[in-house]
């Protein structure tokens, strides 16, 4: 998430917004993430998946298993589908299913680190008329970046690929995970993303890797990274205009969207590994109506969270509950991160004038400051 404001804002809704809400109140499929592949040609430091290298031969979803999956997607009414990885170019058949996905309707997301985006490649991604191409880059220079993803050269390569995209008008997004090596170059990594003729977006989530290891914990922002990042981007009215009640969702999981792995497992989120069906045990729309799993994430409100409920912050928080389960064990209980930069968010509101001085830090949290 950026920290300019929180993820929803439910007053003045678009007419997208509308729909949205609705598919969520309706249970009705609007997105899907799938992660085509976990094979990937960097090794990314803070990576929360285990990859393996792009020679691996795991047992990935056929070619014609993805079409399949991709009618019974369309079937469903779904719109949105995002394409991912590992990196999704590894495989040899990343265009075959990326142009079915076309011919069935769906808004194409693609993400990728760019590295095997060549002409002929880029030619390819153009002829989708993809959404959108999110590349993902760690540093506002080649050091940085390349800290990162252990991988020489990927800075340059990555770079190509905005450049070769852009001749060929397909819209790109420039992704950032903000970590501790690469926050304060957070107006370089702006700056540099304008000059690519991208969307600049950021994230200031770091995750434990899927299998619980916290390797990549090492690379969270501290509490003054937080503190001197929301001093630099945060837009205080987003914030001290948020209403939130007992009913409140402070999750949309389980209620429009789903994950499919590359072995087909399906899960609410890429966050909640839930396994909840696989699609090549049974049909899409099987697994989306009859799940029992679906109707107990779908409800949980802010009533259902005993101490998030009677919090002091949770204006100034956003909670991912696939975060409270992944670190503390309990779906339902404060993640910790989310309370350090609810923390931090405080902090930077007091000192612009929007929260008063003595705005309370909760019982629960005090040893965290």
């Amino acid at each position: 998430m950026s920290v300019e404001g929180p993820a929803t804002v439910p007053e003045n809704q678009t007419p997208y917004d509308q729909i949205v809400a609705q598919t969520r109140r309706e249970h009705r499929l609007f997105s899907v993430h799938w992660e085509l592949t976990y094979r990937c040609n960097q090794q990314c430091s803070h990576c929360y998946l285990d990859v393996c290298p792009p020679s691996a031969a795991p047992d990935e979803l056929s070619t014609a298993e993805c079409f399949r999956v991709m009618d019974e997607l369309a079937e469903l009414g779904a719109l949105n589908l995002t394409l991912s990885g590992g990196e999704m170019l590894v495989r040899h058949d990343w265009f075959e299913i990326a142009r079915y996905a076309r011919t069935r309707k769906f808004l194409l997301r693609l993400f990728t680190n760019g590295i095997l985006i060549t002409p002929r490649v880029a030619d390819q991604m153009a002829e989708l008329h993809p959404y959108a191409v999110e590349i993902s880059v760690y540093g506002a220079d080649a050091e940085t970046h390349e800290r990162i993803t252990r991988r020489a050269r990927s800075f340059e390569l990555t770079r190509r690929a905005f450049q070769l995209l852009r001749e060929r008008g397909v819209h790109t997004v420039f992704k950032t995970p903000l970590m501790r090596e690469n926050v304060r170059q957070f107006h370089a990594l702006r700056a540099l993303a304008d000059s690519l003729g991208a969307r600049f977006r950021y994230d200031i989530t770091i995750t434990t890797k899927d299998d619980g290891g916290r390797a990549p914990l090492a690379h969270r922002l501290t509490y003054d990274d937080l503190v001197w990042l929301f001093r630099e981007a945060i837009d205080p009215a987003l914030w001290v205009e948020r209403k939130l009640t007992p009913q409140t969702r402070t999750c949309a999981i389980a209620t429009n969207a789903l994950a499919i792995d590359p072995q087909g497992n399906v899960s609410p989120c890429v966050q909640v590994r839930q396994r909840i069906g696989n699609v090549r045990e049974q049909s899409l729309r099987e697994i989306w109506q009859a799940a029992s799993a679906w109707n107990e994430l779908s409800h949980i409100t802010l009533n259902d969270l005993p101490v998030c409920r009677v919090c002091e912050l949770q204006t100034v928080c956003v909670r991912c509950h696939g975060l409270a389960l992944l670190e503390d064990g309990d779906l339902r209980a404060p993640a910790t991160v989310n309370c350090l930069e609810a923390l931090a968010r405080r902090q930077v509101l007091i000192e612009k004038g929007v929260l008063p001085a003595d705005f309370p830090i909760p019982a629960h949290l005090r040893e965290l400051v």
